[in-house]
């Protein structure tokens, strides 16, 4: 497993033996500024992958995120559907999160799935 980044706001991991990363969004983020490194730290695990990847999110921690927050999740969702994601996994425990990423998913046609299991999640995405 290589961690791309670890921070308050999110951690960014991939595991390139399983052709799969894993993102852990935690609590708010307040705007886009929260988080300068977001979209560059997809681009470097993005590179490390290969096309027909997969993505196990984790989204239990997550609070609801403003507009300009929402804009940046969905221009790394067009990163990773551009380059070849195959499926990905959402773990959520709040239904305001769940409308939340929803809605991005929808827009950007991510190929999401969502799950408040892990063990579900990740049998889900190993299919």
């Amino acid at each position: 497993m290589i961690t791309i980044a670890t921070n308050e706001q999110y951690s960014l991991k991939v595991d390139i033996t399983r052709n799969r990363a894993f993102l852990k969004i935690n609590g708010f983020w307040r705007n886009k500024e929260d988080i300068p490194g977001y979209l560059q730290d997809w681009d470097e695990a993005i590179y490390k992958l290969s096309k027909g990847f997969t993505l196990l999110t984790d989204a239990t921690e997550m609070t609801i995120h403003p507009r300009d927050v929402r804009d940046v999740h969905s221009k790394a969702q067009e990163k990773i559907i551009k380059v070849g994601v195959k499926k990905v996994a959402e773990l959520h425990s709040e239904n305001v999160s769940i409308m939340q990423l929803d809605g991005v998913s929808r827009e950007s046609g991510m190929p999401k799935k969502n799950f408040n299991n892990k063990e579900e999640a990740l049998k889900w995405l190993n299919v």
